[in-house]
């Protein structure tokens, strides 16, 4: 069993850490850890200003 730490949870870290989810299985733990206790999703911001 592995746990596997991705440092960063912007668009690059959220996206592996999703790919290691997927190729490792249930028998792993992937964790995120980022600098912030929030997380913005950057590419979305346009939508949040638009409603």
């Amino acid at each position: 069993m592995a746990n596997v730490v991705v440092l960063g949870a912007g668009l690059g870290g959220t996206i592996m850490a999703y790919e290691l989810r997927d190729g490792l299985g249930a028998g792993h733990t992937v964790s995120v850890v980022n600098k912030g206790a929030q997380y913005s999703f950057v590419p979305s911001n346009p939508w949040v200003a638009v409603g």
